[in-house]
């Protein structure tokens, strides 16, 4: 047997033992001390760390715990007393439960993308020829008032001859009919004005942009013959742009349009911008169980490029006088959450509670404790153990790393599961299929959620690693990946391989 699991093994031993010995002489001096009478039978038997385990007679709980006997007039779950060096050498901490404002954040990511309510579709009002067209390539600025295009069209003549016509005769009716021929011609008030002024007619109509834009979309060239149907450009404006994020369905009760949000992009490392929510969609996805909303962001330097994939923290209104204890003080399992309340004088309990949110190291507490009520919130490694194995193993992966002692670690292969990270590599494991397989080692993946980095399902592009071959790989392929953040914040499949499909 390698060293190293050896350790672990004499860890969890000692521990167990020495605690096993604690609660048991806890156990002993409460059933001499609180039994009325010796002659007395117990009601029944409850488990020293879940009360809520009963039986009618003795035996061992689910921790591997002798069961404490309840008499009549017992206070239910039975006590454990700690003596004072015992808890010094467990490390034991308490928190006191209190009242706060606790204002909830909700963390996500998302993409950026054009502000659509600035996206202006080109299309002549008129049969024609493009005699002039200044767009050369996708990405090109345009400036207010610069020239997009001159259209050559016959009808543009006979449509201002008729309008001079009319105002020459003194139609008020007659003239403002052919004005309005001309607006729908796709004449500004400006030009219309000059036609006023100088009362000649021009066989070109000169299209200029009405404000700054940027060129997302080209669907014409000079001299082609363009009718209302052609799509000539599409311009849009980065002066603003909409982050789309989703949210995990728990958060859904938060999410309100008008709450500000701090937002982080790996293109610019150590800087957050501010964004608010705009809009939030009435529809969950059926698919991923997300609910999506809108940001919007101010953007304009135009540092903010549309598509780029950003972490977002977004600020719930906090909640007035919230019953609150540390995170790690509530202990999780699959008959709900507890705490260890302490009674003073070395003695606890485990008390039954019914948690809400959780938010900036604290959670709320529905029911079960009272305000100046006293928890312990650091020391319980075996209810840690028995209420969350994962972080069990964490600390004993810890210990051995602190120690330099890693012999037996390549036994541990295959026991990752989707969703968990290792904090001292920082790697990620997810599921997911792959969408898109593009050139230069990307991969884009429509993945599962990351529980770690709190993502919920959705589709996103990652770099591949050099020694991660995408040849045995295509579009539709059900893959278990492991990914991590590289130094330039962009994150970078480390190893993929194929799933076995379910029929």
């Amino acid at each position: 047997m390698n060293k190293w699991l050896i350790m672990v093994i004499v860890v969890v031993i000692a521990g167990g033992a020495v605690l096993s010995g604690l609660f048991l002489n806890g156990q002993d001096s409460m059933s001499r001390g609180s039994m009325p009478g010796s002659e007395q039978q117990p009601l029944y038997w409850v488990a020293p760390m879940d009360p809520n385990y009963r039986r009618d007679e003795p035996g061992l709980s689910p921790m591997g715990m002798e069961l404490i006997p309840v008499f009549e007039g017992q206070q239910e779950g039975g006590t454990v007393q700690v003596s004072a060096a015992i808890q010094q050498n467990l490390g034991l901490r308490t928190a006191t439960v209190q009242r706060m404002n606790l204002s909830r954040e909700v963390t996500t990511v998302g993409y950026t993308r054009w502000d659509e309510s600035s996206i202006q579709m080109l299309h002549p009002r008129a049969e024609g020829w493009l005699e002039v067209f200044t767009l050369a390539s996708v990405g090109d600025q345009v400036k207010q008032g610069q020239v997009i295009y001159e259209l050559f069209a016959p009808t543009l003549v006979s449509a201002q001859r008729e309008y001079l016509t009319a105002r020459q005769s003194d139609n008020s009716s007659l003239a403002s009919l052919a004005r309005e021929r001309l607006v729908a011609l796709g004449f500004s008030d400006e030009q219309i004005r000059q036609l006023d002024i100088n009362g000649e007619t021009s066989s070109r109509l000169v299209y200029r942009a009405d404000r700054d834009a940027i060129v997302t979309a080209i669907g014409a060239r000079a001299g082609n013959f363009v009718a209302p149907a052609t799509h000539i450009a599409t311009l849009a404006s980065l002066d603003t742009v909409w982050l789309d994020v989703e949210t995990f369905e728990s958060d859904a009760g938060a999410m309100t349009a008008g709450l500000d949000a701090e937002v982080i992009f790996p293109a610019f490392p150590g800087e957050v911008f501010p964004g608010q929510v705009a809009y939030v969609y009435p529809a969950l996805d059926v698919d991923s169980r997300t609910l999506k909303a809108r940001l919007v962001m101010d953007n304009a330097d135009h540092r903010i490029k549309a598509n780029m994939f950003a972490s977002v923290r977004i600020k719930a209104a906090p909640a007035p006088g919230t019953l609150v204890v540390p995170r790690e003080a509530v202990i999780l399992s699959r008959a709900g959450a507890r705490v260890i309340r302490s009674l003073g004088e070395g003695r606890f309990q485990p008390q039954v509670v019914t948690t809400g949110i959780s938010s900036g190291g604290m959670t709320e507490i529905l029911d079960g404790l009272s305000e100046g009520d006293v928890v312990v919130s650091s020391g319980q490694f075996l209810l840690d153990a028995e209420a969350n194995g994962e972080q069990a193993f964490s600390r004993l992966l810890g210990a051995a790393e602190s120690t330099g002692n890693m012999d037996g670690m390549e036994n541990m292969e295959g026991m990752e599961m989707p969703g968990m990270a290792s904090e001292e590599s920082g790697s990620y494991t997810a599921t997911g299929t792959i969408t898109r397989l593009g050139a230069g080692g990307m991969v884009t993946i429509n993945h599962g959620p990351v529980s770690e980095l709190e993502w919920p399902s959705m589709t996103m592009g990652f770099d591949v690693a050099p020694e991660v071959s995408l040849d045995e790989f295509s579009v539709n392929d059900a893959v278990s990946f492991a990914f991590e953040q590289g130094e330039d914040g962009m994150y970078r499949v480390t190893r993929m391989e194929l799933q076995e499909q379910v029929p």
